[in-house]
């Protein structure tokens, strides 16, 4: 695509939206026709030429290129794609299309947040008891005393 082409891609992309938004399709898809090479902006160009014949109520000319921007368009920003297809299917009495189409729109594609891992550790008192003097009688040497071994017996 030429650099130079590309302000003037937007600008045509930029009208054709605006136009969608005022309800006049047909001025939209003379914007879209006016862009000679379509590079980076296919997608957004399904999506505004889907939407325009949407607003006509050609609903089945509009379902190409809606399917075409709603797998184009990355998850999650596709959902207006989808949004659309799942109205044209409906409006053209294809009723489990447009459950499909509607239950895409309906399903969140963010991350998945982490899971909070609790880990814990059930160590044998007497395990700990005797980890704790050895500890200590291993500081206590090096500090020049000696501390006798505890007494584990139960004596009462």
């Amino acid at each position: 695509m030429k650099t130079n082409r590309v302000p003037k891609a937007v600008r045509h992309l930029q009208r054709a939206e605006g136009y969608i938004e005022l309800h006049l399709p047909d001025r939209a898809l003379a914007e879209l026709d006016g862009i000679e090479d379509q590079g980076p902006f296919e997608a957004a160009i399904a999506l505004l030429r889907g939407e325009a014949l949407k607003i006509q109520e050609k609903f089945v000319e509009a379902v190409d290129p809606l399917k075409r921007a709603a797998t184009m368009i990355p998850a999650p920003l596709n959902k207006r794609a989808w949004r659309s297809l799942s109205e044209c299917y409906r409006s053209s009495g294809r009723e489990e299309l447009a459950e499909i189409a509607e239950l895409v729109v309906n399903t969140t594609h963010a991350a998945p947040e982490p899971e909070m891992v609790v880990r814990i550790a059930v160590v044998p008192l007497p395990m700990v008891t005797q980890a704790l003097q050895a500890f200590l009688n291993e500081l206590n040497q090096q500090a020049g005393n000696d501390i006798a071994p505890a007494d584990d017996s139960d004596d009462g």
